[in-house]
């Protein structure tokens, strides 16, 4: 019997096996001696061919952000053709994920999704040394409630080498004083202007997926009077059950008689609810009071999803959240 073979399942599965046995790199290493390393630089260039670095100086924010910029293999090809743009807080870490999932999804035969512009905002300098306090002033909404006596228990904590003295406490003011409004401006009305004139995007299928804080920040641009994105990916979500921001800016959406037309897609690791850790009531609590508080008496304009996935925890769920995402919002043909 025939097996007719899809060109794209071809290419996923032979093409990094083709690639290694045809590149120049393949070659060289095969004609040195058996046992022989040698230490080169880390190939920035092959490892990120379609990643642009940016840094940019925030007015709206007072801050300076590193800014990474991924574009699909197909975008000189298709000269013409725009291509979603999603983006993503957390930058230095989400940079990596990013440039692999900008194409990834074109290549799959199971679950296609649709390539696309992803825009990774970061940290240089000082601040990224010191990510996790700073992170703290940009995704947070203002006045978000705090889980009680976690600022306190915070001045005497030892974080290793995540942070140092001065990096805690620089933690503890940003968490008391939060800008997240501030950041989302820049998002909205210094980088997004940016992006759009530089890259060709769709105009009005623009994302934003965020995990942890990140996930509370996207939650909080979700529920927004006006707003430059479409689509929102709030991942594993730090919403604090009863006192968060967004509750109130829920409620006030309601009042309202709805917001824009937009969807909202929410995901929780299964673990986060059932392990009784820390993250039960910063993260699965509140997150699953939204899912209900959604369900029951919905927003008009915001179409809400959820996704709970199996057996993920807080740290392993980034990468199947994405994707969730990437599936409920940019599906492609298969």
């Amino acid at each position: 019997m025939t097996t007719l073979f899809d060109r794209r399942e071809t290419l996923a599965l032979a093409g990094g096996l083709a690639a290694a046995a045809s590149s120049p790199a393949a070659a060289r290493t095969a004609a040195k001696p058996a046992g022989q390393f040698e230490a080169l630089p880390i190939p920035h260039a092959t490892m990120f061919e379609r990643t642009r670095y940016f840094e940019i100086d925030s007015v709206k924010a007072g801050a300076r952000y590193g800014i990474w910029v991924t574009v699909p293999t197909a975008y000189e090809s298709q000269s013409t053709h725009l291509f979603p743009a999603i983006y993503m807080p957390d930058g230095n870490s989400m940079a990596l994920l990013s440039s692999m999932i900008g194409n990834a999804g074109m290549y799959d035969p199971i679950n296609p999704v649709q390539s696309s512009i992803q825009i990774a905002i970061g940290y240089t300098g000082s601040d990224r040394k010191r990510s996790l306090a700073v992170r703290a002033r940009d995704l947070l909404p203002p006045k978000e409630a705090m889980p009680e006596g976690m600022v306190e228990g915070m001045r005497d904590a030892d974080y290793g080498d995540m942070l140092d003295r001065e990096g805690v406490q620089l933690y503890i003011q940003n968490l008391l004083n939060p800008a997240g409004d501030r950041f989302l401006a820049f998002l909205t009305e210094e980088l997004h202007p940016f992006i759009a004139r530089n890259y060709r995007i769709q105009p009005d299928t623009v994302g934003l997926f965020g995990h942890s804080y990140g996930g509370l920040f996207t939650a909080y641009a979700a529920l927004q009077k006006s707003t430059i994105f479409k689509n929102f990916g709030a991942s594993s979500p730090g919403i604090l059950a009863g006192k968060s921001v967004v509750f109130k800016l829920y409620a006030d959406a309601l009042e309202s008689g709805g917001l824009s037309e937009r969807n909202l897609h929410l995901m929780v690791g299964t673990r986060e609810i059932t392990a009784p850790t820390l993250y039960q009531w910063m993260v699965g609590e509140g997150s699953v009071e939204f899912i209900k508080k959604a369900g029951t008496t919905p927003i008009k304009g915001v179409n809400f999803s959820s996704h709970l996935i199996d057996e993920e925890s807080h740290v392993s769920l980034v990468m199947p959240a994405v994707f969730s995402f990437l599936r409920a919002f940019y599906a492609a043909k298969a």
